[in-house]
């Protein structure tokens, strides 16, 4: 079966102009220095060029490209998404760590119309970058166990508490925070999800050092004071407010590229002659297939979850399901590429380490796999509700 896409002329046309505007915006100057594999590694001033890039990207409205234009999208069909997609996977383009796209779900659900373009659209247009702030030291897969508070005061909270594996480089714009606003309701109706400028009085963050270097902090808050036009939803209706996001967190969006393509370089390197490889023969050979066909379902079920939620088809185990297979797909694959290469897939040795380095960094990835997004288990545990197989039947919750 032909999973591939076919266009019309005015398509490919369109994906002229796209690649003309790319070759033109999205070339980082070489004097800037080599794109980091980690993103802790970005310089300021890398820094300052992605976000200039997606500024740009976002103005042409090709960053949210199905999103409305009146807040800042594109207002673009689903094939023009692709095609951007498609040639942006073609540039060595940072991603814009950290720009606020789990926090849309929520401001364009529940977010009062002058909250959608306060907040909303300055995302959309590239403008801006959200960290989002739900996990705490003691509150991880149990969300709703959090006590990060809000105290109302007049027409102001103030908010104390601490928050950790928080992801981001450098500073962010906003930050997105659920908090407990009524301490004596009920859990869950207990929630209050604010969007807050993250320059307010009180607010302070500190590099949480780990074995992969994507930018976590723990977050502090102390008597920050933050406006009531910053509260999202009704003052205790962050719970669902938040499982509009936690719909994306858990891989509702999908992805036209995957998150796996190191299996299909290692094929073409081996291919070369150019790894280094303990093991050799038929089963070394079966041994790397049988992972390069599990990144390569990890692909379609990615691209079939994309256009499920980007032509608004209903989802129910779909986006938990992209998201723990990608998450086993990593994990497996590095297991694999360790029995078949050996020390040479954990080196960042210049002369021994494969695909620069990008083999080892999968194996430190796959190490906190189970972690990220919540725990490898809470995604099972979700499929479960999702299907009908635990004592309750969940129902994804909307998300655009």
């Amino acid at each position: 079966m032909n999973f591939e896409l076919r266009y019309t002329k005015a398509q490919e046309d369109f994906r002229q102009e796209v690649r003309d505007w790319l070759d033109a915006n999205a070339h980082m100057p070489p004097a800037l220095g080599a794109i980091p594999l980690e993103s802790m590694d970005t310089t300021r001033e890398q820094w300052e060029w992605i976000r200039e890039f997606y500024r740009k990207l976002g103005h042409q409205g090709w960053f949210y490209p199905t999103m409305p234009k009146e807040y800042g999208g594109g207002g673009l069909s689903l094939d023009h998404e692709i095609i951007i997609q498609e040639e942006l996977a073609r540039y060595k383009v940072p991603s814009l760590n950290s720009p606020g796209n789990v926090a849309i779900a929520a401001l364009y659900i529940y977010g009062t119309e002058e909250q959608k373009q306060r907040f909303l659209k300055p995302i959309l247009l590239g403008e801006t970058v959200t960290w989002q702030l739900w996990t705490e030291p003691d509150s991880g897969v149990d969300l709703a166990s959090i006590t990060t508070r809000a105290v109302k005061d007049g027409d102001d909270y103030i908010i104390n508490g601490t928050k950790n594996y928080i992801s981001g480089i450098f500073e962010p714009d906003y930050l997105n925070i659920l908090v407990v606003t009524d301490p004596h309701a009920p859990r869950h109706a207990n929630l209050g999800q604010f969007y807050s400028p993250a320059n307010l009085p009180g607010i302070s963050w500190v590099y949480q050092d780990l074995i992969v270097k994507g930018g976590q902090h723990f977050i502090f808050f102390e008597d920050v004071r933050v406006p009531r036009e910053c509260l999202v939803g009704g003052e205790t209706e962050g719970w669902r407010v938040t499982q509009s996001s936690l719909e994306l967190e858990h891989g509702a969006e999908g992805s036209l590229t995957g998150r796996e393509n190191v299996v299909g370089d290692l094929v073409q390197a081996w291919r070369e002659g150019k790894v280094h490889s303990l093991a050799h023969g038929a089963a070394a050979q079966e041994r790397l297939v049988d992972a390069y066909i599990r990144s390569t379902i990890n692909r379609l079920i990615a691209r079939r979850t994309f256009w499920m939620f980007h032509t608004k088809q209903p989802q129910s185990y779909h986006g938990p399901q992209n998201l723990w297979f990608g998450r086993e797909t990593r994990i497996r694959t590095a297991d694999d590429l360790l029995d078949l290469l050996g020390p040479h897939a954990l080196t960042t040795d210049p002369e021994w380490r494969l695909l620069d380095g990008r083999v080892e960094l999968g194996q430190r990835g796959a190490a906190m796999a189970t972690h990220g997004a919540g725990s490898y288990e809470i995604d099972k545990v979700i499929i479960a509700r999702r299907v009908g197989l635990s004592r309750t039947r969940d129902v994804a919750a909307p998300t655009h």
